[in-house]
């Protein structure tokens, strides 16, 4: 057919096709097959058909897995939107202009579960354009598909390159690693080339390109969310506390020096150590100032702190066991006050009577060695590593600090609320609570046989909470619940001796972050956003995923 500009469609009458593309899913409960993208000339555009909808049935007939794999391999390509679909509908009789009815799943989101419901477009004969010029077109009015318009790649190309990508972030991707702000960023860098399309080629291609560049954009963007007033209180009250504690660490680091300045040398040591006289030093204190990373030495696989005056050296251990008290009282200061202590240590040491010479870290150095006494981290943090109550040296003000675990929810708690519970933990500082939340086993299904630990050992669990902590305090605002899934049995009990029920349900939680001045919704590799929950027996939900916020 011919219009009065020269532009002709071609018709393919007998290749009718649903316009949409769908990703197998047939080995699922129940088997779908889910919506990856809806072609911009398809007839379900502006049916309601979502992308991510899991299509169930369609014009009434479920959608089912073949028993065998040879019938799989024969059926699955005629399935709506696989590759072979027209052939499943010339097959039906089915003509251009015919509905098609699909029953499909939708998740409740934000809610819970899914919804099921019927939508009905229209399949489509597939259609060509071209031009006077017989160039191929994209659609009535154009443009050109190998046609430029003054940007650097063909029409075609880029095109092809947005659907793949587009397809991605409205497929589910916000379940995966995607960095959401960093692909806003990237994606609105083709507004340009949009706004060119639409304004020079109006048509129903243009405006199908709009519509979905828009709807991408909504989707990175994130949604808007309305903090209420005390959202923050729990970052107001740990810098209140991280600087109480700063503050009787330098009382505490000043009164150290002062409480035992008749054994600290007035200067740094100036003495040869194999040929000096070590004995007037040798078991005296010295102050050493800040030591960052940078003043590590490692020699033979062993790391030492150093401090350098004039080409006279002093070295610090890591592995000796006042080293080891001061670093354990880090960690915990890093788990009950605030994470991320600066590594930059200021000493106080007792200078130790044989020298040392290290060659490691591309140089070497041959100085005197210190056993700690007490230690200033980040200017934060002061150990006297000189008292050891327990096998631990207590960092100044630790005993202030009380924190009362506020233990599990009740054993009836729902997913929503287990995962509530881990958040406010974080926000708490309740790290007893918080491990109580998680699984003490591990379940994975499998058909020939499921794998179950009825124990077992979590290794990164203190790095888990501590990068939790610091989402929570750095760049989250806040975390919610943004949807849950339905349980589902993954071990029966049956399949072996000594295993247990094992169901399981996902929870999906919302990160909110501050972006040119509105809290918003976001994702990237930092944060966690899919969550397993599983129970055994009927008993306590409990998470599964071993992960940080």
């Amino acid at each position: 057919m011919s219009t009065p500009t020269g532009e002709r469609e071609f018709v393919h009458e007998d290749d009718v096709r649903s316009g949409i593309k769908t990703d197998n899913h047939l080995d699922r409960t129940p088997p779908y097959l889910g919506v990856a993208w809806i072609a911009w000339d398809s007839g379900f555009r502006g049916s309601g058909l979502q992308i991510g909808d899991r299509i169930v049935a369609v014009d009434g007939t479920p959608v089912t897995r073949p028993a065998e794999l040879r019938e799989l391999q024969l059926v699955l390509p005629r399935m709506v939107g696989q590759y072979a679909e027209n052939r499943e509908w010339a097959a039906q009789g089915k003509k251009e202009g015919t509905p098609l009815r699909l029953r499909v799943r939708r998740r409740v989101s934000p809610g819970e579960g899914w919804t099921e419901l019927d939508i009905v477009g229209t399949l489509r004969a597939e259609r060509n354009w071209s031009n006077a010029a017989q160039r191929p077109l994209y659609g009535p009015g154009g443009p050109e598909r190998l046609g430029r318009d003054g940007f650097d790649d063909a029409w075609t190309s880029w095109y092809d390159k947005r659907v793949f990508e587009w397809e991605r972030i409205l497929d589910g991707g916000w379940q995966s690693s995607l960095q959401t702000r960093m692909a806003l960023t990237s994606h609105l860098e083709h507004k340009p080339r949009v706004d060119a399309l639409v304004e020079k080629y109006p048509g129903p291609f243009a405006q199908a390109v709009r519509d979905d560049w828009e709807q991408v954009k909504r989707c990175l963007e994130g949604d808007r969310v309305i903090l209420p007033p005390d959202a923050l209180a729990f970052r107001t009250q740990k810098d209140e506390e991280a600087k109480r504690i700063a503050a009787l660490a330098a009382e505490a680091w000043k009164s150290a020096q002062a409480s035992r300045a008749a054994e600290i040398l007035p200067s740094f040591p100036a003495i040869d150590p194999f040929r000096g006289d070590r004995s007037v030093v040798t078991g005296k204190l010295v102050v050493l100032p800040v030591a960052t990373q940078r003043d590590w030495l490692i020699d033979m696989g062993k790391a030492y702190l150093s401090w350098n005056q004039a080409n006279h050296w002093i070295f610090a251990p890591f592995e000796s066991p006042a080293m080891a008290r001061i670093f354990g009282a880090v960690r915990r200061y890093e788990k009950l006050v605030a994470p991320g202590v600066r590594m930059e240590v200021a000493l106080i040491g007792r200078l130790l009577p044989n020298p040392r010479l290290l060659a490691g870290s591309g140089r070497t150095a041959a100085g005197l060695e210190v056993e700690p006494v007490v230690a200033l981290v980040g200017g934060v943090v002061c150990v006297d590593a000189s008292v050891e109550v327990d096998s631990r040296s207590p960092f100044a003000g630790e005993d202030t600090l009380r924190q009362e675990a506020e233990g599990s929810p009740a054993d009836d708690a729902t997913p929503r609320q287990v995962i509530e519970a881990m958040i406010a933990a974080i926000k708490r500082s309740d790290q007893e609570t918080w491990s109580g939340l998680f699984a003490e086993w591990r379940a994975v299904p499998d058909e020939n046989r499921p794998i179950w630990y009825p124990l077992y050992s979590w290794n990164s669990r203190d790095e888990d909470w501590l990068r939790s902590r610091r989402l929570l305090l750095d760049t989250v605002l806040d975390a919610r619940v943004r949807w849950v899934g339905e349980p589902r049995v993954i071990i029966r009990g049956d399949e072996a001796p000594g295993l247990q029920r094992i169901e399981e349900v996902e929870v999906e939680i919302d990160h909110v972050g501050l972006f040119d001045g509105e809290t918003r919704v976001f994702n990237s590799v930092a944060v966690h956003r899919r969550w397993a929950l599983q129970r055994r027996s009927g008993g306590p939900w409990r998470i599964a995923s071993r992960q940080s916020l």
